[in-house]
């Protein structure tokens, strides 16, 4: 029997000590209600955990983002649904104009409607934003580069267009243009004669020069019906006056001739009755160089240029009215990606691109639209009927988007069930098994406390050998 160590008493002193530290876990996790506290707890169930936690939380924030996505394509396609009325509205019109019962002066009133609608369409393409990100103005179309945008840039191009580098030549760039004779006898006194009063008609759009007219209001009435036929009015002398000459310049590039018709005076007298072309009016004319797929076609409409070719292919681009030296051709890179990428995965490279080609009036073809004759307004409707199909086309591929993000959405969140669902197995306790758990410590915590002060008692048995 010893009394310097009460061996028995240490024995139980450690189990107990063990025994409460499994309680502090037990009741730490009872608590928590999870089953992995710390690393020491479960290395690899921790290491496994997070690696869950991290793809749940991304693939929460995809949800999130495919829901952005979808209301960004809603905003453009409700922006485009307008459009698209504002197009059958022209086109309603310029088959108004193709009738031949309706007087100059009606196609005038038809003219301004569509020329209003074309301005809408421009406006809506350039402002119609989601996020400060503009939607229709070809921001978001896939990246092109041009190696000059001072004689060629990009307006526009078709899914069928692929990456690559295409080159042309613009072998003319030229408006076409007429220089009328000496103004004779047009003003008395400062004021247009009786003898030269009368309607002349330019491209369509009449111009009635009145007796008591000044120079100015000469002017303003031929500018006035430039704005409406796309002609600009230059004159030698400001303001005018008898021996003064006027130059009709087309506003677009191209070889649209001038149509100029009216009553012998007033024709006579402005010096248009014999007018003489200034330049050959040439149209834009292009030469392709590389990479247009074979059967490619230049079409040029005044300063745009189209490439169509098989397939469906379609490549617009705008000149500026600069031709290109012979054997320099000019080069148009498109790469295969666009600028917007939508995030729809947990992990990187899970994305989805998204194109919205460019609505501007420039890219549907209607920027030019001309009903001041049945001839021109026939050729604005097969202009309009075309515009109408693109919108169409890109309204469908609008809805395929939201569809795609929908089904992605549902599969998403069942992703993120499941894997809540295998992270919830790793981390969390089961109440039920760590109550028990629990009770059992709870016990054996307690015998551990009776148990170290029956040892403690041991060492009084000595007492009895020192009655001896």
């Amino acid at each position: 029997m010893r009394i310097n160590h009460n061996i028995p008493a240490l024995q139980s002193l450690f189990q107990y000590n063990k025994t409460n530290s499994a309680l502090e876990k037990s009741l730490e996790k009872l608590s928590s209600g999870k089953r992995i506290n710390r690393a020491a707890d479960d290395a690899a169930g921790l290491a496994i955990s997070n690696k869950l936690d991290a793809q749940i939380r991304g693939l929460e924030q995809a949800n999130r983002n495919s829901n952005d996505g979808i209301s960004l394509i809603q905003t453009a396609e409700g922006a485009l649904n307008e459009v698209e009325a504002m197009l059958q509205r022209m086109r309603e019109l310029a088959v108004q104009a193709s009738n031949g019962t309706l007087a100059p002066e009606d196609r005038d009133a038809v003219q301004k409607e569509i020329d209003q609608l074309a301005e809408e369409i421009e406006r809506v393409s350039n402002d119609v934003e989601f996020n400060e990100m503009k939607l229709l103005n070809g921001d978001l179309d896939r990246v092109t580069f041009s190696e000059d945008k001072d004689i060629a840039d990009v307006v526009t191009l078709s899914d069928t267009v692929d990456p690559g580098s295409y080159s042309f030549e613009v072998v003319a760039a030229t408006k076409s243009d007429i220089q009328g004779a000496a103004i004779t006898g047009l003003f008395t006194a400062g004021v247009v004669d009786a003898s030269a009063a009368g309607t002349l008609n330019i491209n369509g759009v009449d111009v009635v020069i009145e007796t008591g007219d000044t120079p100015e209001d000469v002017l303003d009435k031929l500018n006035q019906a430039g704005d409406v036929a796309g002609f600009s009015v230059t004159a030698s002398t400001t303001p005018l006056a008898n021996s003064s000459t006027i130059l009709l310049t087309n506003d677009e590039y191209g070889n649209d001739p001038f149509t100029i018709t009216g009553e012998a005076q007033v024709l006579t007298a402005l010096g248009l009755s014999t007018p003489t072309s200034t330049s050959n009016g040439s149209d834009v004319s292009v030469t392709i160089d590389s990479g247009f797929p074979a059967g490619t076609t230049p079409i040029c409409r005044g300063n745009i240029i189209e490439f169509r070719g098989p397939d469906g292919f379609k490549l617009v681009v705008e000149n500026n009215g600069v031709s290109t030296p012979t054997g320099v051709p000019v080069a148009i890179d498109i790469l295969e990606t666009g600028p917007l990428d939508i995030q729809i995965g947990a992990n990187e490279g899970q994305s989805m691109e998204v194109r919205i080609p460019n609505m501007s009036p420039e890219a549907l073809g209607i920027d030019t639209l001309n009903v001041q004759t049945a001839e021109n307004a026939n050729e604005a409707l097969e202009a309009v009927d075309e515009a109408i199909n693109t919108v169409s086309l890109v309204r469908a591929q609008l809805g395929a988007y939201q569809n795609r993000l929908e089904y992605t959405i549902n599969n998403l969140s069942t992703a993120t069930e499941n894997m809540t669902a295998s992270l919830s197995r790793i981390v969390d306790v089961d109440m039920a098994v760590e109550m028990a758990n629990y009770t059992q410590l709870n016990v054996i915590s307690q015998s551990g406390v009776s148990m170290i002060a029956q040892a403690n008692q041991l060492p009084e048995q000595v007492l009895q050998l020192l009655r001896g």
